[in-house]
């Protein structure tokens, strides 16, 4: 499910500043070279990290070699956490659906190219292009349906005994394509909740009960549930948000996409089963091709590209530098939760924490075990391609990201997730980071082994595509300095108007004011530049402030109602400001410039925002 709302906000900025910015992870520190090394440095990162509990599994040539606990499962009691500490695994929940979904593939009753509206045709959904691309069950697990990912509302509803189906048909009203299925990979935790209910509706049973008959038990998975039974409540583990204080359990809606509880020595069956190819401890759960099939994406533009090592199914690439890991990671109720593994090297970890800044990978934590996994691995990048310099220096430019995961967070992916792609030596140069190509029209970058990143020509436009990070779109010059000047003249406009504030009221103090154009002209610009700060301010300051603001943005409140206001107020004070500014006689020449120019740039923003459905901005419908 979806991390909580101060880190979903850093995350969200961080993916899409992955491409932006010259350095999007921390930097690798040396490799560990024993498991005593290992252990004692992951111990002072958890403790840096303000983690109160912690479990860990290192997985190496096909079997465990550490299983250990760090810290407390309760601050109250002091209880210590053991391997057999439950924790909530979040959405590792989805490699699990997708193991489900492809044991259903195996077995024939299901195809993952048919369509959901013959699977589950009582589920609502829009797709404007439904009758030429059609929403398929291999676009609810690789996400690439083109839905938004779920919103506050969904997101932070509580459904203790909730079926499946109610669960889906509470979120359905935001299935909607935002473009043609089979196009772009965006994290969308809606996907695989459908997926489960599919899975449910081909199988006649339950899906917590078939993940248990099918994947979990056979598994060497004895406890681990997707339902909170009496005995797994009786044994799970305290969380604790940033500021230390016990963050209360939420029955997600979804449990396909993130409901699983299980403990480290349980999770750790779940790398052996893919280091193990679909088998573990002696059971075959899937076929090597089907497992290969889970761990490369189809039906995405980015994979008929040549980057089908994105996001496949439930899974997906795991490193930010040297060789290749797989896996999944996971956020809920201030449980945060990764696993990574390397089919090549026999390798793998899995890593629970149950507070602080929590566990994910590119950080401190997945850094230092996969140096200590890789230790005697040589890098092996894929070679490259030769290029003619001409070809390359036709995709330099400026990419936009067209590909925001929640409406809610568009603007924001957009103007910060902007991107520079420019010539380097024998390749390109993207947000400052150095690629090679290994085909055409796919790259790698230097410190990496796989492509990740390819450009493709469609309708006229070029794409820079990522496999599932934030897909961007080509921008024109003319485009990018309008962008800039429109930014500017709102900018500009605004802190000037704060500037001489002090000056006009100290005109109106002196009964001046009036002989010189008077409030109106002054005033409007500037309500109009606080309106449209407030507009797109506030969301964020909603959803980095914790569950109680985030709560107030899912629905009417004292938070998201002035947002409402806000962001229908600006452009009719904008529009205010260019009426006095054109039609006021005795305000001086400056003064008429600067509300005509600061009110053209904000009805610019308006118009930008109308696009995207911001005025009259409901936070909880997004």
């Amino acid at each position: 499910m979806p991390p909580s709302p101060k880190t979903f906000c850093a995350l969200a900025l961080s993916s899409w500043l992955l491409l932006a910015t010259a350095s999007a992870a921390e930097p690798t520190p040396p490799a560990p070279s024993t498991l005593e090394e290992l252990d004692g440095r992951l111990a002072q990162v958890f403790a840096q990290r303000g983690i109160p509990g912690a479990a860990l599994a290192v997985i190496e040539d096909g079997k465990i070699v550490l299983l250990k606990g760090y810290g407390v499962a309760d601050k109250a009691s002091g209880e210590r956490v053991t391997p057999d500490t439950i924790f909530r695994a979040a959405s590792i929940s989805k490699s699990f659906t997708s193991i489900a979904i492809m044991q259903l593939v195996e077995n024939g009753k299901l195809k993952l190219d048919a369509r959901l509206a013959d699977l589950a045709p009582e589920i609502t959904f829009n797709n404007r292009w439904e009758q030429t691309d059609p929403v398929r069950l291999v676009h609810l697990l690789e996400h690439t349906t083109g839905w938004p990912d779920i919103s506050a509302r969904v997101e932070l509803q509580d459904g203790p005994g909730w079926s499946v189906r109610r669960g889906v048909e509470f979120a359905s009203p935001e299935f909607v394509s935002r473009w043609k299925p089979g196009q772009f990979a965006v994290y969308a935790n809606a996907g695989p909740a459908v997926a489960g209910y599919v899975l449910e509706k081909v199988a006649g049973q339950d899906f917590a009960a078939f993940e248990r008959e099918h994947v979990l038990r056979p598994m060497g998975m004895a406890s681990a549930d997707f339902t909170l039974t009496p005995a797994l409540a009786a044994k799970v583990a305290k969380s604790y948000a940033p500021d230390g204080t016990p963050t209360p359990y939420q029955h997600i809606i979804m449990p396909a996409s993130g409901s699983l509880a299980t403990s480290v020595r349980e999770l750790s069956q779940l790398v052996l089963f893919f280091v193990g190819r679909g088998t573990v401890g002696g059971h075959r759960i899937l076929s090597p091709q089907a497992v290969e099939r889970i761990e490369h994406g189809e039906a995405s533009l980015a994979a008929r590209a040549g980057l089908s090592g994105g996001y496949g199914l439930g899974n997906f690439p795991a490193n930010d530098t040297g060789p290749s890991f797989r896996g999944h990671n996971g956020e809920i109720d201030s449980f945060t939760s990764v696993y990574g593994y390397s089919a090549v090297q026999g390798n793998g970890y899995v890593v629970l924490a149950n507070g602080g800044e929590g566990v994910n990978f590119r950080t401190p934590v997945t850094s230092l075990i996969q140096a200590y996994l890789s230790r005697k691995h040589a890098f092996a990048p894929a070679p490259s391609f030769p290029v003619d310099p001409k070809e390359l220096a036709a995709l330099t430019g400026f990419y936009r990201n067209v590909t925001p995961a929640k409406d809610l967070m568009r603007p924001y992916a957009e103007v910060l997730g902007m991107s520079r792609v420019t010539l380097a030596d024998g390749g390109l140069r993207v947000g400052g980071k150095p690629y090679l190509p290994t085909g055409k029209h796919s790259f790698r970058r230097t410190d990496r082994e796989a492509a990740s990143l390819a450009f493709i020509e469609q309708d006229g436009q070029t794409y820079l595509l990522s496999g599932g990070l934030g897909d961007r779109k080509r921008e024109a010059g003319w485009r990018i300095a309008g962008y800039c000047i429109v930014a500017a003249l709102a900018l500009l406009g605004g802190l000037f108007g704060l500037l001489a504030l002090p000056v006009w009221s100290v005109g109106a103090y002196r009964k001046t004011l009036q002989a010189k154009g008077g409030w109106k002209v002054r005033l409007m610009p500037l309500l109009a530049f606080g309106s449209l700060c407030a507009t797109f301010a506030l969301p964020l300051i909603g959803i980095a402030g914790g569950i109680g603001t985030l709560t107030m943005l899912a629905a009417p409140s004292v938070l998201s109602l002035p947002i409402l206001l806000c962001s229908v107020a600006f452009p009719l004070l904008a529009a205010a400001g260019l009426w006095h500014a054109l039609t006021t006689k005795h305000a001086s020449r400056l003064v008429r410039w600067h509300a005509g120019l600061t009110s053209v740039g904000i009805l610019a923003i308006a118009g930008y925002a109308v696009s995207i459905g911001w005025i009259g901005l409901r936070t909880w419908t997004m």
